[in-house]
């Protein structure tokens, strides 16, 4: 079944790639049509739709409407773009779970609960945030993040050009790429440097709500880099890290660069995050002395059975693997939801779209009392039946209609 797709501005399509693009990328190569709307805030792009590919286009300051034929599936991984819901009257609502609405993300705390809810499916990306979900929306499936194995594979046999910044620099080199963030443990980062006196540690990537980094010789902040160089210095990694801090935050977090690491057959370090434990494959580290003492085994006795066992684990675990995923969820989810067009409210000159659950529609309009005829597709339907019909009801900010419930 051919679906379009609309996913609201959260990063720019060409920034730091992550979930969302590769999702998005991978949906539109299975078939679908995907519009993915840039916000412009880490790139300067002209007004207007750019066609990446056959079925994948973005939207740069557009309203989508103008380009979307049909009812799409509302697809969004930021809590708040929950109040665009009804703009788009979708087919379907995906809400893709990524983090733990905590620490730099605490701003999206009172949107989640509502996020949830309004989803005809959630896809969460690691084990926590699927358990939280559960409890609030039934039809919530796992989908942990992935890797573009093709593109990173290419650096196992580290024949790629060599950037210039790394062409002074001499092994054993201990590698990051990634935001560099607040959620990195700064100080076994520095452990790691100094235990390494005659290597280097190298950090690729933005800094993210931060205006300094500590310092030291063999510790090399060499700033963000295109998506398409980073295989270029991923093949120089003798070791790569995952120096996350242990929090809330961090707990419900299933590192993409595990996978990118584990793509081009690189030793893995990572702290105690629980999405990364339980994998021979990698080197999990309960404490930062655990940490430091991984990283010298990875250097020192890494053997060839474990790198062609990462590779392998890499490449059951591509974004396109799990788009398939998550394609086969909305196809019994669609069987499963209807979702009827527009309502009709007396009092108001236009349609408003309208949320359709199993036993319940959700219609958000100012408060106050209104006659409303529930329709589809523009055609009124005769009667009242447990869907479809006419109502007098006192309205709340949002209306709630049960239909069919069951008194149990």
């Amino acid at each position: 079944m051919s679906y379009t797709i609309l996913y609201p501005p959260t990063i720019d399509f060409d920034w730091q790639v992550q979930r969302p693009q590769q999702l998005m990328r991978a949906f539109a190569s299975l078939g679908a049509k995907v519009f993915y709307m840039n916000p412009g805030t880490n790139t300067p792009h002209t007004r207007g739709a750019v066609r990446v590919s056959n079925n994948l286009v973005i939207l740069n300051k557009v309203d989508p409407r103008a380009y979307i034929k049909q009812r799409p599936i509302f697809y969004f991984s930021s809590p708040a773009h929950v109040d665009l819901i009804p703009r788009y009257n979708p087919s379907l609502v995906v809400f893709d779970y990524l983090d733990e609405p905590v620490e730099e993300f605490v701003s999206l705390a009172p949107y989640l609960r509502r996020a949830l809810t309004s989803a005809d499916l959630v896809v969460a990306s690691s084990e926590r945030l699927y358990r939280d979900s559960l409890t609030v929306n039934p039809n919530t499936i796992l989908v942990p993040n992935g890797c573009d194995f093709d593109h990173f594979n290419r650096a196992q046999h580290r024949n790629l050009a060599i950037p210039d910044d790394m062409k002074d620099l001499k092994p054993p080199i201990v590698g990051y790429h990634g935001a560099i963030a607040t959620w990195l443990n700064f100080d076994l980062i520095l452990r790691v440097a100094d235990s390494l006196p005659h290597g280097h540690v190298v950090m690729v990537g933005p800094l993210y709500n931060l205006t300094s980094v500590p310092r030291r010789p063999n510790l090399h902040w060499l700033g963000y880099k295109r998506f398409e160089v980073l295989p270029q210095y991923t093949q120089l990694f003798d070791v790569a890290i995952i120096p996350f801090r242990v929090s809330q935050l961090t707990e419900a977090v299933n590192p993409i660069k595990m996978w990118e690491y584990m793509a081009a057959g690189i030793p893995v370090v990572t702290t105690a995050l629980p999405e990364t434990q339980g994998f021979p494959e990698i080197y999990y580290s309960a404490n930062d002395d655990e940490f430091i003492i991984n990283v010298r085994r990875a250097l020192n006795e890494d053997p060839a059975h474990l790198r062609q066992a990462r590779i392998e684990l890499a490449q059951r675990n591509t974004w396109l693997e799990r788009a398939r995923q998550i394609l086969q969820a909305i196809e019994r989810t669609m069987e499963l939801v209807q979702r009827p067009g527009h309502a009709r409210i007396s009092g108001f000159r236009h349609e408003i779209p309208l949320l359709r659950r199993k036993r319940r529609i959700v219609i958000r309009v100012g408060s106050g009392v209104y006659g409303m005829t529930l329709q589809k597709d523009g055609v009124r339907r005769a009667g009242i039946p447990p869907v479809y019909g006419s109502y007098i009801v006192r309205i709340k900010k949002p209306l709630v209609i049960p239909v069919g419930a069951s008194a149990n």
